[in-house]
């Protein structure tokens, strides 16, 4: 097994994120298709991942996910941007809202 040590974060929109993680979103299913750009085109998602890679995480959040005094609720929120004016990395959407963190894997 080779382990993969380079990697880009990727800044992804709701439609992406969905489509990664359930294979369809909300927008799948609307008659005029999906708004902005189609899920994932800008991305190879087979070697991609939801998420951010440990050393990306600020030190606040790092010490709560690698110790043992993490509230049972804790949840990180290092891999979401609630508002963001950037165009989606994964399909290039211009609509402005939330982004959440993938990782692409390089070979």
């Amino acid at each position: 097994m080779r382990i993969l040590d380079q990697y880009t974060t990727l800044w992804v929109c709701v439609n992406c994120i969905m489509h990664h993680a359930n294979g369809e979103c909300g927008d799948c299913h609307n008659p005029d298709g999906h708004e902005g750009g189609e899920p994932l085109s800008r991305v190879d998602y087979r070697n991609s991942t939801m998420g951010m890679p440990y050393s990306e995480h600020d030190e606040e959040c790092l010490r709560f996910l690698m110790g043992s005094d993490a509230p049972g609720d804790y949840e990180c929120d290092c891999e979401t941007i609630t508002f963001s004016t950037r165009d989606c990395d994964g399909c290039g959407s211009e609509f402005h809202g939330e982004r959440h963190a993938m990782t692409e894997w390089s070979k």
